[in-house]
Parts: structure tokens; C-alpha cells; sequence
């Protein structure tokens, strides 16, 4: 049994996964000069001058192809990673949503994350389920704001009782926090991260994103999500209707 959040969270993942794999392919490909044509001055075979310009002023040579796919093949795992991210704060926030909704103790969600609430936001969500999804909303966005990475695994566990082990949490934590240095400094690593990931490889200080890097993240990311999901689903936290097979 899993939650339905659960299921979707994977299968954004599988969908994910088919474009790792392509790149992958791809960048075999081109490797093996099997998108070259000796007879052409292009780096690749079927390249249009008029519909591929920045394209068509790279020369024919195996550097220029190494270099075109890998940088390629970077910024695909970069969105992969954000990507990733917000399918776990997705998943965080849904089953936050759900508990509250299947009245799962509201002193344990708010917690120290009180929220005011105008009457007319109250009004305007008409119903209670809605009127709990402003609530949720609200407690997850402080959450949020504490711009932690470990802070909202471990309050939302805390806040769940969920009681999720901890070594899960520090194993997928430090692949998960290399995505806020994607979005504010194009992947420079700070100094306290790198001395205290020294597993994370860099060059010059920019995370080098490849295929072993990709792999320890989405095994560890989707340990840790599938590790707070059997939890939520052993103790019940959620409506019957919430779960699936």
C-alpha cells in the first residue's frame, strides 16, 4: 500500500528518468561519430544553416562535440534536479494537506507555525476542505521560508509523527541542498558544504553534474520520500481514500 501522492511522485520520476536515459543514448551516439559526416565543415550531421545558426559556426571536430553534448547533458541534469525538488516539496505538501484534512491533530501541523487568516480568505474558500488547504498552505510556505532543507524534512516528520529515520534524511540531504546552489549561483558550492560533503565532487568549486552524481540522487531522494511514505501509511495518518495499492 502507498499513498496516491506516492505513486505520483513516481511516476514523475519515471518520466524524468526516460529523459536521463535519452541523453545518455544520445550522448553515446554522438561519441561514436555516429552523428558526424566527414564531408560536412558541421559538428554534427544534419544541421540546417538556415534553421540551426548558433549550431552551424561549430567546426567539425571530436572536441566540439564532446563539448556540445556534455554541456547539454549538464543542463539536463541541473533541471532534473530542480525538477526533482519540487516533486518532493509537492509530495511534502500533499500528504501536510491530507493529514490536516483527515483530522490529523492541529496543534501537532500548526505547531510554532501560526498562521492569521483574513475572514474574507475564509469565506472565499467556501468549503472546509478548502478552508483546511489555506491552512496547510500557509503552515508549509513558513515552512518554507526557513529556507532549510532539513528543517522541512524534519518538522514535516515531527509534525506527522512520523519519526523518519534521520540517517535517510542526511543521506539524500546533501543532493537535495545542491539544487538551491543550481538557482542562486549557477552551481558554485559554498566552502562549509564542500568541507561537509566532501563525497560531492566539484571543479574549481562548480558541482560537476554526471551520470554517478544523478544516480546517488535519485536513489537517495526516492528512498527518503518512499521511507516518510510507509510511515504515513502505517500509522494511518491519511483517508482510505488517499492510499491505493
Amino acid at each position: 500500500m502507498k499513498t496516491k501522492a506516492f505513486h505520483a511522485f513516481e511516476q514523475k520520476l519515471i518520466y524524468f528518468a526516460d529523459d536521463l536515459d535519452l541523453i545518455d543514448v544520445v550522448r553515446t551516439g554522438i561519441i561514436a561519430n555516429e552523428l558526424t559526416d566527414k564531408r560536412s565543415n558541421h559538428a554534427l550531421r544534419h544541421v540546417d544553416v538556415k534553421k540551426h545558426k548558433s549550431l552551424a559556426r561549430r567546426q567539425n571536430r571530436d572536441g566540439t562535440r564532446v563539448l556540445l553534448i556534455n554541456h547539454l547533458r549538464s543542463t539536463l541534469y541541473a533541471a532534473y534536479i530542480k525538477d526533482v525538488y519540487e516533486e518532493v516539496t509537492h509530495y511534502l505538501r500533499t500528504i501536510l494537506k491530507r493529514a490536516a484534512e483527515n483530522g490529523f491533530s492541529a496543534g501537532r501541523i500548526i505547531g510554532e507555525h501560526s498562521t492569521k487568516l483574513d475572514a474574507k480568505v475564509i469565506l472565499a474558500a467556501g468549503t472546509w476542505e478548502a478552508v483546511v488547504k489555506v491552512i496547510a498552505d500557509g503552515v508549509f510556505q513558513a515552512l518554507e521560508a526557513e529556507q532549510s532543507t532539513l528543517n522541512l524534512f524534519e518538522k514535516i516528520s515531527k509534525k506527522l509523527a512520523l519519526n523518519v529515520d534521520e540517517a535517510k534524511i542526511q543521506k539524500a540531504l546533501p543532493y537535495l541542498e545542491v539544487r538551491h546552489f543550481l538557482v542562486h549561483t549557477d552551481g558554485r558550492l559554498a566552502n562549509d558544504f564542500m568541507k561537509k560533503y566532501p563525497h560531492i565532487k566539484h571543479k574549481n568549486g562548480v558541482v560537476q553534474l554526471d551520470y554517478a552524481f544523478i544516480k546517488k540522487f535519485q536513489t537517495s531522494v526516492t528512498a527518503l520520500i518512499a521511507a516518510f511514505d510507509d510511515k504515513v501509511v502505517s500509522k494511518n495518518i491519511l483517508a482510505y481514500i488517499c492510499l491505493q495499492p
